[in-house]
């Protein structure tokens, strides 16, 4: 287990005093939205998307390379053939429980409970697999301005 992992699930074992527990089955889903309306695979993301605005290798050269299909308020990165990250800045998609992009964090935290990380511009979620897959509500002035999903990759 990383630092990161260990961190995060003692952030939420030790968690917020009367907060609202946190809705696993809700979490999950939200989590899981992206690969279900984008797709897990590059021809998947394209035959769903179509081709992307722009594409952009990340760490060209290394053991890890990855690349970026961009298409508007929305940036995909597939490390080898699968999705591995998605950032999401537009409220054209729609995601589970509404919690998508201009969602308030009060919805957000209502509709998913207790987060598994906070700080005043961010609210975070991990998957209930035990697998490091997380989603992260970038908030600006009570709103979310940006989601961003990261998942496990072999």
């Amino acid at each position: 287990m990383s630092y990161l992992t260990f961190a995060l699930v003692l952030a939420w074992l030790v968690g917020a005093a009367g907060a609202a527990p946190t809705s696993i089955a809700r979490v999950d889903d939200v989590i899981d939205a992206p690969r279900a309306l984008f797709g897990r695979t590059r021809a998947e993301i394209e035959r769903r998307l179509g081709p992307p605005t722009t594409t952009r290798a990340v760490r060209p050269g290394t053991a890890r390379p990855a690349e970026e299909l961009a298409y508007p308020g929305l940036v995909l990165r597939l490390a080898g053939p699968v999705l591995a990250r998605v950032r999401l800045s537009s409220p054209a998609w729609r995601l589970p429980h509404g919690v998508g992009v201009g969602a308030t964090r009060r919805h957000v935290e209502t509709t998913l409970g207790e987060p598994q990380g906070a700080d005043d511009t961010r609210v975070m979620y991990l998957y209930s697999d035990g697998y490091p897959d997380t989603v992260e509500f970038r908030i600006r002035d009570g709103r979310v301005e940006r989601i961003e999903w990261t998942y496990w990759v072999d």
